[in-house]
């Protein structure tokens, strides 16, 4: 049997001066600083070790900062008023500034870049009954390059750009249709739908590659890999979350498609009860925060999902979920249909530890094995996971029961998955989850990147059924 789940309690934790919500947390890409996003149009940078503020990026933005993205030495982030700014981290200044504009400011609701590709993609809020994905080359950013505007129905809620693969190449050559998109742009939306698009095509009806609507508004999306094989998670307005896998079909079988759509409903995330080991985290406590010691947790919402912790043998990632005291627990994918505790992350033993309000942002470190969480108090926490009694639970129990790596574990994904990458394409953005070649080493099943197989063919069977859709009810 799995060893049951430990705690800890936060390593480090630091109220920003002026306790502004916490909204996310990305890490800067060439120095030990994090970015926090508040509601507001100022981005504020934390030292990761000491978790003290050290600058702010301010001027860039008239409205609330909506998104940050990050990519190679490339920060941006966009905001309600239509803004998008790429910041001098070196003079902690606004540098390249774009406006998107369609006959007026459209507020941006997502954000990502490819600076490798010139590329700046934003999605927008649904204006005058459209919603964009707009495309700007970096070099010349003045006007887009090109525009999808019904790809979505509603407010745009993610977007992120795919690792490219030699399969579709390969797929491409040995079909005779000619070269396939290396790489494609993950969009989801309001609307329910989840969508893969070529980045690199101008005319929308050719770019969509192909859709499946959840019908449930979508707050948030993004990809990770199982077993080689690249898998996609939604979470929805209400806490529910959806995955499929990345396959091919359609009557020929060479059709890219999402497939093996599996929900998992908010009762997974939401209003359960916890009960945390009675020794509690291995701390030095008094007698009165003995006292206090929690004897019962219930969670009140779902925090995020992150797969860079690990994913279970059935393919499902660990989530975090959270109370309104600021308690996070860390949850597995135990059975084909409910996930189960994996440690808890504690407010306490003192009032400076940990976080007292509801938790908003979480970020893992895979490579230092840290995790950074913040809250609406305007707290930001660091958990140390070597301090964890036990290794962290992740539902594979083929790991679980030996703790140990799966050491074969290349071979097993070679003979498995149809899945090839590129070496010399292996770096990623901060919004594909990318790793670095030690990271990828990282804990489980980890993300390691690839990719899917796809044709050219079917195109005007899957016109007609992104239609059908995108205009589904949710």
């Amino acid at each position: 049997m799995p060893a049951p789940p430990s705690a800890i309690y936060a390593t480090l934790s630091s109220p920003l001066p002026s306790k502004p919500y916490i909204l996310s947390i990305k890490p800067l890409p060439t120095n030990p600083h994090l970015i926090l996003r508040h509601p507001g149009p100022d981005l504020t940078l934390v030292d990761n070790q000491t978790l003290q503020p050290v600058e702010r990026l301010t001027g860039g933005h008239q409205g609330n900062v909506t998104a940050i993205a990050v990519d190679q030495e490339a920060i941006w982030s966009s905001a309600k008023d239509g803004s998008i700014v790429r910041w001098d981290e070196r003079g902690r200044r606004a540098g390249t500034v774009i406006r998107a504009a369609v006959r007026k400011p459209i507020p941006v609701t997502a954000l990502t870049i490819s600076e490798r590709d010139h590329l700046v993609i934003a999605g927008t809020e649904l204006v005058s009954s459209e919603s964009h994905i707009m495309y700007w080359d970096n070099r010349n950013p003045s006007q887009t390059i090109y525009l999808h505007s019904s790809t979505h129905s509603d407010d745009i809620t993610n977007l992120s750009i795919l690792p490219p693969t030699s399969t579709f190449q390969s797929s491409a050559s040995s079909s005779g249709n000619g070269p396939l998109p290396q790489r494609l742009l993950l969009s989801s939306s309001t609307d329910g739908l989840i969508a893969l698009s070529d980045l690199k095509e101008s005319d929308e009806d050719e770019a969509v590659i192909c859709t499946e609507n959840w019908n449930q508004s979508i707050a948030d999306s993004n990809w990770y890999l199982h077993k080689g094989k690249m898998k996609f998670w939604a979470r929805s307005d209400m806490d529910g979350i959806a995955t499929w896998d990345l396959g091919l079909g359609g009557e020929a079988g060479d059709e890219l498609e999402l497939q093996n759509h599996i929900e998992y409903p908010s009762s997974s995330f939401k209003f359960k009860s916890f009960k945390p080991p009675k020794q509690g985290p291995t701390i030095t406590q008094t007698a009165a925060e003995e006292m206090e010691s929690k004897i019962q947790l219930k969670s009140d919402y779902l925090i995020d999902v992150i797969p860079s912790l690990g994913v279970g043998k059935n393919g499902g990632a660990i989530t975090a979920v959270g109370t309104n005291e600021g308690d996070i627990i860390l949850q597995h994918h135990s059975t084909s249909t409910d996930y189960s505790p994996s440690a808890y992350l504690l407010s306490g033993p003192s009032k400076s530890r940990g976080h007292k309000d509801v938790v908003r942002a979480l970020y893992h470190d895979l490579s230092n094995e840290a995790i950074y969480t913040g809250s609406e108090d305007g707290v930001i926490s660091g958990w140390n996971l070597n301090s964890l009694p036990d290794k962290l639970v992740v539902g594979d129990d083929e790991i679980d029961l030996s703790g140990d790596e799966i050491e074969d574990e290349d071979e097993d994904m070679d003979e498995e998955s149809e899945i090839e990458t590129e070496s010399e394409e292996s770096d990623r953005s901060d919004d594909s989850m990318g790793l670095d070649d030690e990271e990828e080493k990282g804990p489980r099943y980890g993300p390691i990147i690839g990719g899917g197989n796809n044709t050219d063919k079917g195109k005007d069977k899957r016109k007609e059924k992104r239609k059908g859709n995108r205009f589904g009810p949710y």
